[in-house]
């Protein structure tokens, strides 16, 4: 964005000089006239004169030609930041959708474990009542579906590492 401003600036210096050379020109082109109305009479003088205004005309042309392909320039430097601007905007909100659905994706994951969770504590239970009704003198509160039986004995299963 710099090199725009620092372009801009550029065109603006450079349309400063060509508005004082077309003044240039004009106080030529006056003395020009003034030297056909006979106000100069050395020959040597309206040559130098003439010299000097194709000379300006010459240089005004250059600089136009000058400013118009820094117009261009800008006009194109413009038009690539417009782009990039859309460009980043549409990869923002690609973002904010991606990150929307990983945050219902994480939710989802967090309903699926805690539905999971319900459901083995659910089976759990039910066993419980099964094995109750079977055996209602037997104690139920060692088993568990996550305990395991080592060398006979029901035990917790070892952490996870």
């Amino acid at each position: 964005m710099k090199s725009v401003e620092a372009r801009l600036t550029v065109a603006t210096q450079f349309e400063d000089r060509c508005n004082k050379l077309a003044g240039d020109l004009r106080l030529l082109n006056q003395q020009k006239a003034e030297a056909e109305k006979g106000k100069l009479e050395d020959d040597s003088a309206k040559l130098k004169v003439e010299k000097d205004l194709e000379a300006a005309l010459a240089r005004e042309k250059e600089r136009d030609v000058e400013l118009q392909h820094l117009r261009d320039r800008e006009a194109s430097l413009s038009a690539d930041l417009d782009s990039s601007k859309k460009g980043l905007s549409e990869e923002k909100s690609r973002a904010d959708k991606a990150e929307a659905s990983l945050t219902e994706t994480e939710q989802a994951r967090q309903e699926l474990i805690k539905l999971a969770e319900d459901s083995v504590k659910a089976t759990e239970d039910a066993l419980k009542e099964q094995i109750l009704l079977l055996a209602p003198d037997f104690d139920v509160s060692l088993l568990g579906a996550w305990k395991e039986v080592v060398d006979g004995k029901i035990e917790d299963p070892p952490p996870e590492e």
